[in-house]
């Protein structure tokens, strides 16, 4: 990797300053919040999101994550299983951008870029299960170790040799920054931050992990909100 790669990203985190000061608060506590930013400057779902779901449903969630985070740990797998229950009837979708504290979790930046790197050369298929196993490698607040990349590449049928030329190519940087910069920019203080995006009706800003029970009330509540 070039000696720029950490510096785009800490640009953006100074660019945050006292924002992320009360992240681990927020995250910790987690809840329905009004926005601190502008909603209205959350990107639109475009077919390059990882999407998870039918990118026109009605109701979308748009979550900005940390891959190191204990927290987003949690929120992946109440996400997933909502999905589960959600996505078939084309109801509700979730889109997947990149929010990596690099100053909490040193690591963060580089395991989004990695993911983007399994995706394009692997297929976007493989983009969750990546995420997903560092994560299970690395349960609750432990960082996973970049060192592990390799294993879990090869593990998935992706080219090793592909994936780390990819990963020292550097081209998912920006891609990273970008979704970093928008998720500050649309109001996010720390990680989870997620945006219920609700057809014919106001997005719904929400700081942390919630739990499986409260995210389904939310949602449940979303889609009485839904336009005809």
């Amino acid at each position: 990797m070039s000696d720029r790669h950490p510096y785009l990203l800490a640009i953006a985190i100074l660019f945050a300053g006292v924002l992320l000061a009360g992240a681990i608060y927020f995250t910790r506590s987690g809840g329905v919040s009004g926005p601190t930013g502008d909603l209205s400057l959350l990107r639109p779902v475009r077919p390059e999101d990882h999407l998870v779901g039918n990118p026109e449903a009605p109701v979308v969630i748009v979550e900005y994550s940390d891959i190191d985070c204990a927290y987003c740990k949690n929120f992946q797998q109440v996400l997933t299983q909502l999905m589960t229950e959600y996505a078939a009837d084309g109801r509700v979708a979730w889109a997947y951008r990149h929010f990596p504290l690099i100053n909490i979790h040193p690591y963060a930046a580089e395991h989004a870029e990695a993911a983007e790197c399994v995706a394009e050369v692997g297929g976007e298929e493989l983009f969750f299960p990546f995420i997903d196993a560092m994560q299970q490698l690395a349960p609750a607040s432990a960082q996973f170790n970049p060192s592990g990349y390799s294993d879990i590449v090869s593990g998935l049928g992706v080219s090793v040799e592909a994936f780390t030329a990819c990963r020292e190519s550097d081209r998912n940087v920006e891609r990273v920054t970008l979704d970093f910069e928008n998720a500050v920019a649309a109001g996010g203080t720390g990680t989870p931050f997620t945006v219920i995006l609700i057809q014919g009706a106001e997005p719904i800003p929400i700081t942390g992990a919630l739990p499986y029970d409260d995210m389904k009330e939310v949602i449940t509540r979303a889609l009485t909100q839904v336009s005809p």
